[in-house]
């Protein structure tokens, strides 16, 4: 199998005898390709060919994110994991991906906390055994309009809002992140390795938006760059009113003990995502294996979690 170094010499080489339509032509069809055809090998070609546009002002391309043959979303062409891969090509992502998917099913709503692209999303609005009703939640301007646009688009219900979630409504600084808008967030915890921009945003917490939209039952999702915190912080009084909560814990929230307060705040369960791997922990410690940030939070013990997992990739292993 050829590597990294090898695909980038294939696009130049490709690029160079392939006039520049054809190329471009050829990376339009490449994005929309069933799911099944967009293996590791496909999406490091296609990325290699288009690495040759990614100096243009980031173009939109149109593709299925690799999550269903006929989603249609119009996401930068830089962005080459979600324009040629498959969701399951992120090794930190899959299982989370997998799990909410799973979960949704049994679960009113759903609430994507940091939607970014909305690749959770729209593997729920996808799934075919979940009819749960979806909230967004993204501050940064650009990525919600994206995000708006692809889900009419897809002719996809939702709330959508344009707002932080924290630990009280408000208004709130914002870290644009303008070298990777995956970053994005409350906190300056990424500032000192990315070129950012401060703005001023709309927050929320979920006690109020659960309050005010009559919401039980429901799956949370959370990824807020190490803000956390605040999130949960505004979350504690409506716990009762969620099923799954999964939620990345990277310092400093990791470092403030989170999944211990949570689990001494609501008596849940807590499972440290390792791959497919879920860790029950007792006291919110873990031991961490890189990539992984993820963690699951339910009132089912090991017991009857594994239960429930049966005839999927995941397993149940024995507390640290």
């Amino acid at each position: 199998m050829l590597g990294g170094a090898s695909m980038k010499r294939y696009g130049r080489a490709a690029a160079s005898i392939v006039p520049r339509p054809l190329v471009t032509a050829a990376l339009r069809v490449a994005a929309v390709a069933p799911p099944s055809v967009k293996t590791m090998l496909f999406h490091r070609i296609c990325a290699a060919l288009a690495r040759q546009h990614a100096g243009d002002a980031t173009p939109l391309i149109r593709t299925n994110l690799g999550i269903s043959a006929g989603l249609r979303c119009d996401i930068p062409l830089a962005k080459f994991a979600h324009v040629f891969g498959r969701p399951e090509h992120s090794v930190s992502e899959r299982s989370t991906l997998a799990l909410v998917a799973l979960l949704s099913a049994e679960c009113e709503h759903f609430v994507d906390v940091g939607a970014n692209e909305g690749v959770f999303t729209f593997v729920v609005s996808q799934s075919s055994q979940s009819d749960a009703t979806i909230h967004w939640f993204e501050p940064d301007d650009e990525l919600f309009s994206r995000m708006e646009r692809n889900l009419l688009l897809n002719r996809i219900a939702s709330h959508g809002n344009k707002m932080a979630v924290s630990a009280s409504c408000g208004v709130a600084t914002f870290y644009k992140n303008l070298t990777d808008d995956l970053s994005g967030s409350l906190g300056a915890f990424f500032t000192h390795k990315h070129q950012t921009r401060e703005e001023l945003v709309k927050t929320t917490s979920l006690s109020d938006y659960f309050i005010h939209n009559q919401m039980d039952q429901a799956l949370v999702k959370v990824d807020v760059e190490g803000r956390a915190s605040d999130v949960w912080e505004g979350t504690r009084t409506v716990a009762q009113n969620i099923k799954y909560l999964v939620m990345e814990i990277i310092e400093p929230d990791a470092g403030a003990e989170l999944p211990a307060r949570i689990i001494a705040d609501t008596g849940w369960h807590a499972y440290y995502m390792r791959d497919f791997d879920l860790v029950p922990s007792s006291d919110g410690r873990f031991d961490y294996v890189e990539p992984f940030w993820n963690w699951l939070f339910c009132r089912m013990g090991p017991a009857d979690l594994a239960q429930k997992l049966t005839n999927t990739r995941f397993r149940v292993c024995r507390a640290n």
